[in-house]
């Protein structure tokens, strides 16, 4: 499986500087990875548990660099839910 979307991949190639909104799914406890997320620019939002992961804002250009990092296992644009 790919770490990113070939769209999302196309939207951020597009605009590096643009600020985005992401999940970050990674391999096991996200808070070991908070230190690395905030070095490459990144705030993060909430950490997720049952899907381990975060969600960061930051710049598209970092974004593309988390496809370099081994503990990165899934890279998604956050989206608004809601419900029927």
């Amino acid at each position: 499986m790919e770490k990113m979307t070939p769209a999302l991949h196309r939207k951020l190639g597009a605009s590096p500087d643009s600020m985005v909104a992401l999940i970050v799914r990674t391999d096991g406890d996200p808070a070991r990875y908070l230190p690395r997320l905030a070095e490459m620019g990144f705030v993060v939002g909430h950490q997720f548990r049952l899907l381990p992961g975060v969600a960061v804002r930051g710049r598209a250009r970092a974004a593309l660099s988390l496809l370099d990092e081994a503990w990165v296992l899934r890279v998604e644009e956050d989206q608004p839910v809601t419900a029927m």
